[in-house]
């Protein structure tokens, strides 16, 4: 590998948290100034991120450098999530994780080569044993991308504890002292929610959007509440830094009542099996209607989210009562101390209704705490006790083959099994034929195991299902040569790839009966193979690729070049 020429500390040692950690002072892994696009904690559509995004300047290919001795303890290349990624562990008890890669440096590269060829497949894992693939500070290990789930080019930047893989928040470990921000938090909007069944704020019986005014001090002062009962506030907020506007996440939260704390978090650590607690901590119903994310400031129902700090008297709700006043404060502080505070006046007022709640409509009331088996003619659903976050009237209904369950708005934290019994079904394609999601127009495939007449998946999703035929081979298209040309100059031939419902599974490329490999990326639809693998020789290449979709529809696309 690589050596860094320039190997560049951080200043200042970086103290660790907790759990015995040995101090280690972390280098940075881009040799350039460092803004993020994302931050650890921050808001994301189904988990709260788990790292720090490096912006890397809107380019792909920059260097990135082993930031502390280690070794490579895991290496894996996925279409999806973190793309080609990479694992180190370091001897103070920590692993750090680069996602969304565009390639791999010296050994590691030769490894991931090697093993893409002997498996003759795109996505691989491995897990190198201790010491065979050690790393020194300032190393090359590796190239930022765009690949996977990356919505830009950007380096996903991780720390974890290597035991118990609990996620900790880069800045605690130095990167904070590569981050400029004198920026304070900043408030998008804010809300005020009725809870009991008694309460109204500002003649409402439903949420209410407040106007807020910034003061000479800085303190953001909110519209008077009048209410009674129970209520609770909901916010909607982001963070920037100096240099970067960038929209991200708030890392520390608090919430008083008349000098009370009622409910608070930071993002300083978390577990895998938490993130997707970020749906019970927002509006999701709002969310799912209006793409706001409003932070509900108080609990309905506990969840098990680390971060949280509730009062268990209140669940952070606020119980006006008559003749009290009352002040509720909010205040946001970043990770390097910036902070803003909101202030809202409430006040009792026993007032007269003027925006009436509508109850949601449901034959059944679920209690989020109980496991239900419901049948509605031909279609058997099973909801596993604290599947929801919270209790609701859950509508069910089976017309005309099509399960109708409930509405997307209200999230889910657990698999659902649904089994539709086909064998009243006039099915044109049988083998052809899974359970698929009906969204306005768009069909979402789901995997669905088959025994006999009985089709069944799991989904965390409500909505609208029914079953689909996808008969339909993919397509290989947009070749970026013309059949026949000389491509002895060229680094790389590629091809887009696409199919319509229920997506593509496997992609086979072979040149002159010799397996290729095919990098494959979702987002742009595009295969790549790089000649610089060495499977393609002189004179004429002829091509095959193979593109299977996950119902078993096959597409063989043939060409041919010539190469020097």
């Amino acid at each position: 590998m690589k050596k860094n020429l320039l190997i560049f500390s951080l200043l200042g040692a970086m103290s660790l948290y907790a759990q015995g950690h040995k101090k280690t002072e972390f280098s940075s892994p881009l040799n350039i100034s460092i803004n993020a696009s994302g931050n650890f904690g921050e808001l994301r559509g189904t988990h709260f991120h788990t790292g720090l995004d490096i912006k890397t300047q809107q380019r792909i290919g920059l260097p990135v450098y082993a930031p502390e001795d280690g070794y490579v303890s895991r290496i894996k290349v996925s279409t999806w999530g973190y793309g080609k990624a990479l694992y180190i562990d370091h001897p103070n008890g920590q692993t750090t994780v680069y996602g969304h890669l565009n390639g791999y440096e010296g050994a590691i590269a030769e490894l991931v080569k090697k093993r893409h060829y002997a498996e003759k497949s795109f996505e691989i894992e491995i897990f190198p044993r201790k010491g065979e693939l050690s790393v020194k500070k300032g190393e090359i290990i590796a190239y930022s991308g765009n690949t996977g789930g990356s919505g830009g080019p950007h380096l996903h930047y991780e720390f974890r504890d290597t035991k118990t893989q609990n996620i900790i928040n880069p800045l605690r470990e130095g990167m904070d002292k590569l981050l400029v921000d004198t920026q304070a938090p900043s408030v998008n909007s804010l809300f005020v929610y009725p809870i009991s069944d008694d309460a109204v704020a500002n003649k409402g019986q439903i949420p209410q959007q407040l106007t807020y005014k910034t003061q000479a001090d800085g303190v953001l002062l909110a519209e008077q509440v009048r209410a009674k009962g129970e209520i609770g506030f909901g916010i909607d907020i982001f963070d920037t830094a100096d240099f970067n506007a960038n929209k991200n996440g708030v890392y520390k939260l608090e919430t008083f009542v008349n000098g009370k704390r009622l409910f608070a978090y930071s993002f300083d650590t978390l577990s895998f099996n938490e993130t997707g607690f970020v749906n019970a901590l927002i509006d999701y119903e709002r969310f799912v209607t209006t793409k706001k994310r409003i932070q509900k400031l108080f609990v309905e129902k506990e969840y098990a989210l680390s971060v949280l700090s509730v009062d268990k008297a209140t669940n952070g709700l606020l119980t006006v009562k008559p003749g009290e006043n009352y002040i509720y404060k909010i205040i946001l502080e970043d990770y390097h101390g910036n902070k803003k505070e909101i202030q809202i006046p409430v006040v009792y007022d026993n007032q007269e209704i003027a925006y009436e709640k509508k109850e949601k409509q449901g034959e059944y009331k679920i209690n989020s705490d109980r496991e239900y088996l419901f049948e509605k003619e031909q279609v058997s659903i099973t909801i596993p006790a604290k599947t929801f976050y919270n209790d609701f009237n859950m509508d069910i209904q089976v017309k005309n083959n099509v399960l109708k369950l409930h509405e997307n708005t209200v999230p889910a934290s657990k698999n659902m099994t649904i089994t539709f019994d086909t064998s009243q079904m006039e099915i044109a394609n049988r083998e052809k034929a899974f359970i698929g999601k009906i969204d306005g127009n768009r069909r979402d495939f789901y995997k669905t195991i088959k025994k006999g007449n009985l089709y069944t998946i799991y989904t965390k999703n409500l909505g609208n299902y029914q079953i689909m035929i996808d008969d339909r081979a993919p397509e290989v298209y947009n070749p970026s040569f013309k059949e026949g040309d000389w491509l002895s100059n060229a680094n790389t031939i590629s091809f887009l790839v696409k199919d319509d419902l229920s997506g593509i599974n496997t992609i086979e490329g072979n040149v002159n009966g010799k397996w290729i490999l095919l990098d494959y990326d979702y987002k742009t639809n595009k295969i790549v193979h790089k000649f610089s693998d060495g499977v393609v020789e002189s004179g004429r290449s002829d091509v095959v690729i193979k593109v299977t979709d996950r119902m078993g529809n096959q597409t063989s696309y043939e060409t041919h070049f010539f190469r020097k």
